[in-house]
């Protein structure tokens, strides 16, 4: 799956790039109280960029929760490994001592 993000990204940032570079003219750009006069693959890149930003920053919280739910289950999967080796041994032991004179 994460072969196929990896994909995706890179069709698509190769899709941005062309496009940038075919449309390379000089553009005015306002925002709130900026102005500024730039190539278009600037803006064009500069708005790519901030939205990979955002939505990484959008997709963080969850990644933090599937992480720490991971760290938990690997914990849970530790302690029952654990007890499954506790278990063995006891019936070992238990068919060891059944079977005394072998």
């Amino acid at each position: 799956m994460t072969q196929l993000y990896l994909f995706t990204a890179l069709v698509l940032a190769v899709l941005v790039a062309t496009f940038a570079v075919q449309n390379a003219v000089p553009v005015k750009v306002q925002f709130l109280v900026w102005n500024f006069e730039s190539s278009l693959v600037v803006v064009i890149f500069l708005a790519a960029g901030v939205g990979a930003f955002a939505s990484a920053l959008v997709s963080l919280p969850q990644t933090v929760r599937a992480w720490a739910r991971l760290r938990q289950r690997e914990t849970e999967v530790a302690r029952l490994e654990g007890q499954v080796r506790q278990l063995e041994d006891r019936v070992a032991a238990e068919a060891a001592r059944d079977r005394p004179g072998e």
